[in-house]
């Protein structure tokens, strides 16, 4: 490979200067910057080939008139640190840019997912060339709240895709997972057997009035989509098991005097622990004036189900913007993935109870549409889908898009890389494709996060019009096409 010519990038407009310390007339990517803005249009030879080739000139060249339309004339170039500021006539831009050897633009990021850029650039180890070819640019559209215009754009923006580096899940993880069930089912079998063991006909009473509440409790909180169909039914066995155990009571002559203090304690520990867990699977309640937003199920092909959803007690989400400083944006948030059909899935929304790849999870790859007619407010794509149980913190959000309607913003999230199909600006109906369910979420396993909020970050209830009632864990639909 030949020795690359540096191009050298001068502005063409008047005025334009690069201004700070660092940010002097030595400052490549400040003479890039201003190059770019400086020229009436936008040209080719200032960008690079990786980024031309997923970004056309034409995007690029409204990114720009944008940012000119927003804040007008660019006036210089502030470095800060490795940042750089944009100073227009009336406003100014945070810009995270990088020029490939030959001094050409290869990705910039500017607003606020300037910082994440900068964040992801700082937290990623960085790979051999002889190991693995650089990351191609990508365009994201930085995520900002809702604005005060609905029809109001933010210009697409250019960054850099991290490289997913394979995995197998987290054994910890898994063993959670196995105790968590291996727990519910020494419970069933403890609740079997209970029934037998009373010393008086008053304890099997006792015994017979808190099989309700650990069927539902099981119900409830056990991660039943993760099980065969027949683990659903489990839990009433207790009920039939100890309506039968009346027999036994007759015929051992079982009198009705005081319990003991097993049956007693079994069932105020029962019923007082399907109590509080009713109380804290409620959603947390809202602004009185906050009625519930009505969507449209995004998922349609399938039987899906909630995996969190509802108070604190069933929904991570709701549970972690009750702690200090946790996002309420995500209050009443919902993971919702598909349960697979035919012998293979046996109503399973995986083939295994924590596999390691994305692919054997029946959601992953599913259509994604629009749950609401509005307009999209931000289209970010390029992430890459992490593998299960292999969570990143750098962005919560992943792939998504934010659509907005007079009520407030519906965000989408954990979209599969490179399946967004919808632009910032663009209006979309009720069931315009969005996506497809991936795995760049800050998420467990592939699913799709749905959630609602205010103009000013506070999440909203909501509703699906296929699923009868409020949302919460283990709330199941089937939906056609």
């Amino acid at each position: 490979m030949g020795m690359a010519t540096r191009l050298r990038l001068r502005p063409s407009g008047r005025g334009l200067r690069p201004s700070g310390r660092a940010a002097s007339a030595t400052d490549p990517v400040a003479q890039a910057l201003l190059a770019l803005f400086g020229a009436p249009e936008v040209a080719p030879t200032l960008i690079s080939e990786q980024l031309l080739e997923r970004v056309p000139v034409q995007r690029l060249q409204e990114s720009v008139d944008l940012l000119r339309e927003r804040h007008g004339e660019l006036r210089s170039v502030r470095r800060q640190k490795d940042l750089h500021l944009l100073l227009f006539a009336t406003g100014s831009e945070l810009v995270w840019a990088r020029l490939d050897e030959s001094g050409r633009l290869a990705t910039f990021v500017t607003g606020p997912g300037a910082l994440t850029a900068r964040l992801a650039a700082r937290t990623t180890v960085p790979v051999p060339r002889a190991a693995a070819p650089a990351p191609a640019p990508v365009v994201v559209p930085h995520a900002v709240p809702m604005p005060a215009a609905v029809g109001e754009v933010t210009p697409p923006v250019a960054v850099a895709a991290v490289p997913a580096v394979p995995a197998g899940p987290k054994p910890a993880a898994v063993l959670r997972l196995q105790r968590i069930v291996l727990a519910y089912a020494a419970a069933t079998v403890a609740e079997l057997t209970f029934p037998w063991l009373t010393g008086s006909a008053t304890g099997w009473l006792l015994i017979l009035a808190q099989t309700p509440a650990f069927a539902w409790y099981v119900l409830r909180t056990a991660p039943s989509w993760a099980l065969p169909p027949w683990f659903r039914s489990l839990p009433l066995a207790p009920v039939v098991v100890a309506v039968l155990a009346f027999g036994h009571v007759l015929g051992a002559g079982l009198g009705w005097g005081l319990p003991g203090l097993p049956e007693l304690g079994l069932f105020v520990g029962v019923v007082g622990l399907a109590a509080w867990t009713w109380r804290r699977c409620r959603p947390v309640p809202g602004a009185p004036t906050a009625h519930p937003l009505q969507l449209r199920s995004p998922l349609r092909g399938g039987t899906f189900v909630c995996t969190e959803a509802g108070g604190p007690a069933v929904n991570r989400h709701a549970e972690a913007s009750l702690s200090p400083g946790g996002d309420r944006a995500g209050r009443y948030a919902a993971d919702l993935v598909q349960l697979g059909e035919g012998p293979q899935w046996r109503g399973r929304r995986a083939l295994g109870l924590a596999p390691a790849t994305n692919e054997r999870y029946a959601v992953y790859g599913h259509p994604v549409v629009s749950p609401v007619d509005g307009v999209v407010l931000a289209a970010v794509d390029g992430l890459p889908d992490h593998p299960p149980l292999a969570s990143t913190a750098n962005h919560p959000d992943g792939n998504h898009v934010r659509i907005g309607t007079d009520r407030g913003v519906v965000v989408l999230s954990g979209l599969r890389e490179d399946s967004v199909q919808v632009r910032r600006g663009q209006r979309v109906a009720i069931g315009t494709p969005l996506g497809s369910v991936g795995n760049s979420a800050a998420g467990p396993e592939p699913a799709l996060r749905l959630r609602a909020e205010s103009s000013v970050g506070l999440g909203l209830p909501f509703r699906l019009a296929e699923a009868r009632g409020g949302l919460y864990r283990g709330r199941r639909w089937a939906i056609g096409d």
